[in-house]
């Protein structure tokens, strides 16, 4: 199945390999955020659920775990376990036991996975290309703008990429002529890829294509394919249900969205993703890519059905799904950036012009690199760790602090990261105000409080500090009613935080306001409405 040009690999090239891919994420990885200056909304959330696995395992709330995430959730109203697979949450949990709860812990997990990451896509190469052009494509794959940028956040896209990347490494052996045990292995990382991000699954049937290329109907007849596939999906019917049960949102994002950038009912919808590569590995890559496809179709290169049917059904998968984001395809530029490294490899060939074909290799992940540094920094927003630490210097033991903002998720992980006030609950405007389905484009119901009932709310749910973004949804009259709340009488301002950011943020600063009113013990019970969820809990 792969090109003739793969050999076994010597310890020389390992060494080199780990080398590079290493050199290449500590590289990375020191442009990242830190200090709690989490960015997409998500991100924060993502960092969030691993702690709560490792307060579910301390705690081992065996008599009654549900109503123990009820209660972590009322605590820290950013919790989202049940809405993505689980696995990258268990395996961030140790670290944040070992390391501390922080923005940096999540982010050394996500960088051992962009290590395994790199790691496997060169050993992926290696089954058709040498040494060089393999280190390369590995090199290339970490640089990429778009696999930078969400690469070096707490994103899910890196883990799962790296146990697909390693799932084909195993799968690929096996189609080489090894071992069944390698279609074991291969199948069962694709299974705890998807039990990272649900949306790698469409690898399976690019795998049982290339048995089927390979085998023929010969393959139905192999009592190992049917195992397999049996155990992949015992395997996955846990996650079939916590995904049919919580994971609404994602269900709808399938079929069909609001505000989607383009309906796949639309020609717009099927070329959308091919519009975004450019910017995703940015042009040098984008043209050699388009160039060495075209030279590998022309001359009909053998054994590239991996590349041709991974391209080709993942690009149908994603743009299938109306909810279109430029990230959910970052699992198809690995297909580009080979394209590019063959087209030079092939144009260059060794020993005559092997020199010539390091240099431009060499020159194409420079080009890359710098491409990702200066037009695609990863964006953040500073300021909510220090009204974190604000709130928890001034806020009475066991009281509860309200916030209002578009990054709820930033300032309730760094609640939570201030181990010294575990006794303190966050509260979000937005639940007391609104009803708000998912996002706020999908819709947004008002309550319809009144002013004196926001105010006897606050009061009655035990906050003696807000922490308010100013100007947030102000354009809803119940935003506004809380906003005339804040300037009244019953409260008085006692700080102001700025919030820097590399890029134009929603807000530019927090606004810190001590409730002067007769507030009331924090309630010890309250329900909460989960429009994500469509269901209403009740946290005693």
């Amino acid at each position: 199945m792969p090109g003739a040009d793969w050999r076994p690999i010597d310890r020389q090239e390992r060494l080199l390999a780990w080398a590079l891919v290493l050199a290449c994420v500590v590289l990375l990885f020191v442009q990242a955020p830190h200090g709690g200056a989490f960015y997409w909304s998500d991100s924060p959330r993502h960092a969030l659920n691993g702690v709560f696995v490792m307060d579910l395992v301390k705690a081992m709330p065996l008599d009654d775990p549900t109503g123990y995430a009820y209660r972590y959730y009322a605590q820290y109203p950013a919790l989202t376990i049940l809405l993505y697979p689980p696995l990258f949450y268990a395996i961030s949990a140790p670290f944040y036991a070992v390391f501390g709860v922080s923005q940096e812990t999540a982010l050394l997990v996500v960088a051992l996975h962009y290590v395994a990451l790199g790691l496997g896509c060169w050993r992926l190469a290696r089954y058709w290309l040498p040494a060089v052009p393999s280190l390369a494509f590995a090199a290339l794959v970490l640089w990429l703008p778009e696999v930078a940028f969400w690469g070096r956040q707490v994103m899910l896209e890196v883990p799962a990429f790296a146990f697909l990347a390693w799932s084909a490494v195993a799968v690929m052996a096996y189609l080489s002529g090894g071992h069944v045990k390698w279609l074991y292995l291969g199948v069962a990382l694709l299974v705890l890829g998807m039990y990272t991000k649900i949306s790698v699954g469409y690898m399976g049937v690019v795998y049982a294509i290339l048995v089927l290329q390979r085998d023929g109907w010969a393959a139905m007849r192999n009592r190992h394919h049917w195992w397999v596939a049996v155990l992949a999906i015992v395997g996955l019917l846990p996650l079939a249900v916590l995904t049919l049960k919580f994971g609404q949102a994602n269900v709808q994002s399938v079929a069909g969205v609001a505000d989607a950038v383009a309906s796949r009912a639309s020609w717009r919808g099927w070329v959308w993703y091919l519009q975004q590569i450019p910017s995703q590995v940015g042009w040098p890559l984008t043209v050699l890519g388009l160039a060495g496809a075209a030279m590998a179709a022309w001359r009909r290169t053998p054994g590239l059905g991996f590349w041709w049917a991974g391209f080709a059904l993942g690009y149908l998968f994603f743009s299938s799904i109306d909810l279109k984001e430029a990230r959910h395809s970052v699992f198809l530029l690995p297909t580009v950036v080979f394209f590019a490294v063959l087209l030079l490899y092939t144009l260059l060939p060794p020993p005559r012009l092997g020199r010539w074909s390091v240099a431009a290799l060499a020159l194409l992940v420079l080009a890359t690199a710098g491409l990702t540094a200066w037009t695609r920094p990863v964006f953040y927003v500073q300021g909510y760790a220090q009204a974190a630490a604000e709130v928890a210097r001034l806020a009475p033991h066991d009281s509860t602090v309200l916030f209002s903002g578009y990054r709820d998720g930033s300032f309730v992980f760094n609640m939570r990261a201030r181990e010294d006030r575990r006794d303190l609950h966050v509260m979000r405007a937005d639940k007391l105000l609104l009803g708000v389905a998912v996002r706020r484009e999908l819709g947004v119901e008002q309550k319809g409080l009144t002013e004196a009932e926001i105010a006897d709310a606050i009061n009655a749910n035990g906050v003696h500090y807000v922490v308010m973004q100013p100007g947030f949804w102000t354009d809803l009259e119940a935003m506004q009613r809380f906003e005339r709340v804040m300037a009244s009488g019953q409260f008085e301002q006692v700080a102001r935080i700025a919030t820097p950011a590399n890029y134009p943020a929603h807000e530019t600063q927090l606004v810190v306001y001590r409730n002067k009113g007769q507030v009331a013990p924090r309630r010890s019970g309250t329900d909460i409405e989960l429009k994500i969820i469509n269901r209403r809990i009740s946290a005693d």
